[in-house]
């Protein structure tokens, strides 16, 4: 074939918001009057642009997509900051400005879910997680006060997910919780290895006993509800100590398991500690190994991958949450940093912070720090009829997100409008991760008038050589390209871009 891909022997496994919650943002729309104003227009509906003339968008999402979605609670504190991450969080301090007291935070973290929901179509939550961040350290009573809100329209069956790393009474006193609350909570630790070198060097905050300790009591509480973090291609790491902390993790693992490969980023404690050689990675050849590991010994014990890197014994015990990410559903972000994607109530920009200087790729990005004067509710929708979900981040620093929440009712900063292609091309790259792919049913909602086999035509060739499986009934990644995606994914994306 003239085309190649260039197949190394590597697994690039990253957490599934590098890829779903990325570069791109969403802006703020104007709160209240949702029952108003969505009987008089929406995104979905007929568009009254400024001229008085009415249009249809060229692309609407179906009813059942616009009313689910999930909801995602960043708690921004902890104990110390681990020497690989990146994610948005504080250690709190007495009398820091970002340290703020437990009550305000809660209150404001309801106020914003109330409020991004009521700006979104979303009413079935189909699933809460709370991350961060370390949510064990926050107040069970947090959990509490957003699962009972009404606006949540949480159902019985809705998947809670509360993830830590230790903190046994927290976790009883969550399931005291649960329990009176009637909701089936789920557990996910962050355990990240099982060898006590290996935590010191990531400068965790626990050591292997207190991880042990506290899945043991997980799983005696939530029987059949606990998942279990690890972090392979660590330094010092070899292939035979990976095995030895398999074997271990079988012994103790519940229904399910996640192993994620090791991620340098930029401004990481990690990353100049390897950028001044004094630490080193395995190298792709053995992190590929170590993958090719898991994978055999993780099926051998009946824990079967269901995505690149997640592992269940049953479909039940597959993870609801995740699995919206992965299908490409609305979800709402609360709290300091976090990302949603929602299809929103329609209403006019902040117009005196639009500056045509400021678009990317033909979209408009918007800093929402408005005047009440001119942040009214407005039945026009003046934007490009293919803009059609935003992408929405919130401040990020525990201070600017109280103060966004308490002038607007929601913690959002920034924003990019997506177009079909930007949802198309998420989707993909998402959907593509799960072994069973993107099923022509889910791909319709999001394309109702290609098929997969209408737009990747022009990719038949890496099916002939094993990579993907194209059909009327789905689009998949082989067990051979899974290994090698992120190879794969330009070409496909170059497909859409035809297309879209």
């Amino acid at each position: 074939s003239k085309h190649t891909v260039n197949i190394k022997r590597k697994t690039r496994l990253q957490i599934m918001f590098s890829y779903v919650i990325g570069k791109n943002v969403g802006r703020l729309l104007c709160v209240s009057q949702k029952r108003k104003l969505s009987t008089e227009v929406s995104s979905f509906g007929n568009i009254t642009n400024e001229k008085g003339k009415k249009y249809k968008p060229r692309f609407r999402f179906p009813t059942s997509y616009r009313r689910s979605g999930s909801v995602y609670v960043h708690w921004p504190y902890c104990r110390r900051r681990c020497s690989y991450c990146n994610f948005v969080k504080f250690i709190p301090r007495p009398g820091d400005e970002w340290t703020l007291e437990n009550n305000t935070i809660e209150d404001a973290m309801v106020q914003e879910v109330k409020t991004q929901l009521l700006q979104s179509h979303i009413n079935n939550v189909s699933s809460v997680f709370f991350g961060g961040g370390t949510p064990t350290l926050a107040r069970p009573q947090l959990v509490e006060k957003i699962l009972v809100h009404p606006v949540c329209q949480l159902k019985k069956a809705s998947q809670i997910v509360i993830a830590g790393s230790k903190g046994q009474q927290k976790i009883l006193r969550l399931k005291n919780k649960s329990q009176l609350m009637g909701y089936a909570a789920s557990i996910s630790l962050q355990a990240q290895a099982l060898d006590d070198n290996s935590l010191k060097l990531l400068n965790r905050d626990h050591a292997v006993n207190e991880s042990l300790e506290c899945l043991n009591l997980a799983r005696f509480l939530f029987p059949g509800k606990v998942s279990i973090d690890l972090i392979f291609g660590r330094p010092k790491q070899t292939v035979c100590g990976w095995e030895k902390e398999l074997e271990e993790a079988m012994n103790i693992c519940d229904n399910h398991i996640s192993l994620y490969q090791l991620t340098v980023e930029r401004g990481t404690e990690l990353h100049r500690q390897i950028k001044s050689g004094n630490l080193t990675l395995p190298d792709e050849e053995m992190m590929a190994d170590m993958y090719e590991l898991a994978v055999t010994v993780l099926e051998a014990e009946g824990l079967r991958r269901y995505e690149v890197s997640n592992f269940a014994r049953n479909y039940s015990a597959q993870s609801i949450h995740n699995k919206s990410y992965w299908e490409g559903s609305q979800y709402v972000g609360v709290g300091p940093g976090a990302h949603g994607r929602i299809l929103p109530i329609t209403c006019k920009p902040f117009i005196h912070e639009i500056n045509s200087n400021k678009s990317i790729n033909g979209r408009i990005r918007y800093n929402h720090r408005g005047n009440n004067k001119e942040d009214k509710l407005s039945p026009h929708f003046s934007y490009n009829d293919d803009i059609i979900r935003e992408a929405r981040i919130n401040a990020a620093d525990p201070l600017s997100w109280l103060m966004e929440v308490q002038k607007k009712g929601t913690g959002v900063r920034k924003s990019i409008q997506q177009t079909h292609l930007d949802i198309m091309s998420e989707f993909l790259t998402s959907g593509l991760r799960m072994t069973e792919g993107i099923s022509a049913k889910r791909w319709a909602i999001f394309s109702p008038n290609k098929s997969t086999v209408d737009i990747f035509k022009s990719a038949s060739w890496l099916e002939e050589n094993n990579l993907i499986k194209i059909s009327s009934d789905s689009l998949k990644a082989t067990k051979k390209g899974l290994n090698v995606l992120d190879s794969i994914l330009p070409h496909l994306i170059n497909c859409l871009k035809d297309h879209y």
